[in-house]
């Protein structure tokens, strides 16, 4: 059974380098997988058209992930509401989502810790009055060592950079020891991250981290091909996000698509909370 998780991103700008190594990869892996809910935030409507376009452009498929804008799920603020009467504590807007959404499993940008905690005291006190299991309870999305990690040093340059951009912050990044790893170690390094991202020929992929870890291959060999193979994945990509950028009609109906399942939802949720408290 295909488990359902809730992940989040905030506009502070144009997604980045660093967000192709971590969340944007991990999204692209779970969709073929899982059930997935997309919150995108931002402080308007316009923002959150941005971070549609940046997703959709890598490849994130709105028939399998759900995007969605909490401005645009009325349903959440009414079930809020209905909470609070029997919230153990004042129910929060990430906490009526969690409890409104049902995602199994939530990734810390979608919540932290405490609150998560928050949500499923919320979500048992409901269940009490039940007297039975209503609501589910969430846990934190890969809370031990992710294959997602993100990179040991600032990739904060946008994805849709031009080419020579690209290629200079490649061309500088820093070396195995000087982002605390040893010298000829791959894991984590910001240049095998990248590479990982890019070069889909994993076979050749894992030859080249052993001639590296041998000695037998140098960073600059690596960065080399690493900008070539970046290139030939970042060029299509930069030409849809521009179209998408261009076709604000077609993201907002992605997300208009996305909110209604989402409040189809959270409206099933809201009509059980309100038999419960009948």
């Amino acid at each position: 059974m295909q488990a359902t998780i809730l992940c989040a991103e905030r506009h502070i700008g144009p997604l980045t380098l660093g967000h192709l190594v971590s969340t944007l990869r991990q999204r692209l892996f779970f969709q073929d997988r899982h059930n997935q809910y997309l919150l995108l935030d931002g402080e308007t409507d316009e923002q959150v058209l941005d971070l549609a376009a940046d997703h959709l452009a890598v490849g994130i498929d709105p028939t399998r992930v759900t995007l969605l804008n909490r401005r645009a799920v009325p349903e959440l603020a009414t079930l809020q509401r209905a909470l609070q009467p029997i919230a153990p504590t004042p129910a929060s807007p990430t906490a009526t989502l969690l409890a409104g959404l049902q995602p199994q499993l939530v990734s810390a940008h979608a919540a932290s810790a405490t609150t998560l905690a928050d949500a499923n005291h919320l979500i048992r006190a409901v269940n009490a009055r039940a007297g039975r299991s209503l609501l589910a309870e969430a846990q934190a999305l890969l809370p031990t060592r992710s294959p997602f990690a993100a990179p040991r040093t600032a990739l904060d340059i946008p994805f849709t950079a031009d080419a020579d951009a690209i290629a200079a912050v490649i061309a500088a990044l820093p070396s195995a020891t000087q982002v605390g790893l040893p010298a000829r170690e791959t894991d984590g390094h910001p240049l095998f991250q990248l590479l990982t991202v890019f070069e889909h020929d994993l076979p050749f992929v894992d030859d080249l981290k052993a001639k590296f870890r041998r000695g037998g291959l140098s960073e600059r060999v690596v960065k080399a091909h690493l900008i070539d193979c970046a290139e030939r994945v970042l060029a299509p990509v930069r030409e849809s996000r521009a179209a998408l950028a261009a076709n604000r009609a077609t993201l907002q109906a992605v997300l208009d698509a996305g909110n209604a399942r989402a409040r189809d939802t959270v409206g099933a949720v809201l009509a059980d909370v309100r038999r419960v408290l009948a």
